[in-house]
């Protein structure tokens, strides 16, 4: 889209202007990047100051200057020519670029280019706030639409990997066939809840034994364990004769305490310095 191109080059022109002091001096349509993001970047920027870096120029002039070259690269990207200073300075071949202007993008860009080309007071200030102010708030505005969908994307993400953790640790805890000389460390003590709660997740079943399959229930379970709940659940044993009531913040300290355990004693991983994340 043409005005959101002309919003990004003249933003870059604002900072070269604004915050450097300087110019561009190099604003033609084969300087302009555009990524697959539809991000606009300047290029070649500063070239022509290191290559006249003797001959000192009025910043001023050539920030105007600057400004008639953003007209021209209007021009040139509407008309899809290259449109230099000899067709601008040609009043009739400049109405009849104008006129195609204004014929397919509207009098706004019109206005700007001939702004651009033939206000002899001008600053990009003006352009951004005189002729381009709504097309900058439509551009923020869907910036920030994406900024929300990012936030979403990793948002979910995020939960996403604090899920599988849980599911990591409770995988090297449960049923471990043994650890050091205890070959029923995970038949006992906190390592039975955490075995217990691992069924009361994944393993409920109907009065016929028919399975369960409610992902609600574990999503549910994993986040309510991540945060440590006070809420309290009963954890039934698989032949019913045992029952314990705890919270999920007891499971959790269960998990923290037996996975800190198998850490401490662990192994070193191949490429590592031996050094176990028990975060």
């Amino acid at each position: 889209d043409l005005s959101d191109i002309i919003v990004q080059v003249a933003t870059g022109l604002r900072f070269v202007h604004t915050a450097l002091c300087l110019a561009c001096r190099c604003l033609l349509p084969n300087k302009i990047v555009r990524d697959g993001r539809g991000r606009v970047a300047l290029s070649s920027c500063g070239v022509v100051d290191v290559l006249e870096f003797e001959a000192r120029k009025d910043p001023t002039g050539l920030q105007r200057e600057d400004l008639a070259s953003l007209g021209r690269l209007i021009l040139s990207l509407a008309t899809r020519t290259a449109v230099t200073p000899a067709h601008t300075s040609d009043s009739d071949h400049l109405a009849s670029l104008l006129h195609f202007l204004s014929s397919n993008y509207g009098r706004g860009m019109y206005n700007l280019a001939l702004a651009c080309l033939t206000a002899p007071v001008l600053s990009i200030d003006d352009v951004l706030g005189s002729y381009l102010a709504e097309d900058v708030l439509e551009l923020a505005e869907r910036s920030m639409e994406q900024t929300d969908a990012h936030d979403a994307a990793l948002a979910a993400e995020h939960e996403a990997g604090r899920s599988l953790r849980l599911l990591l640790k409770l995988g090297f805890v449960n049923e471990r066939p043994e650890f050091g000389v205890d070959s029923m460390w995970s038949e006992t003590g906190d390592c039975y809840v955490l075995k217990l709660f691992r069924d009361y997740v994944f393993h409920q079943a109907e009065e016929s034994g028919r399975p369960v399959m409610d992902l609600g229930h574990v999503v549910s379970s994993l986040n309510k364990l991540d945060a440590a709940d006070p809420e309290q659940i009963v954890l039934a044993s698989r032949d019913g004769q045992s029952l314990l009531v705890v919270s999920y913040a007891d499971v959790a300290r269960c998990l923290e305490g037996a996975f800190a355990e198998l850490c401490a004693s662990a192994a070193p991983a191949p490429g590592t310095d031996g050094v176990a994340d028990g975060a």
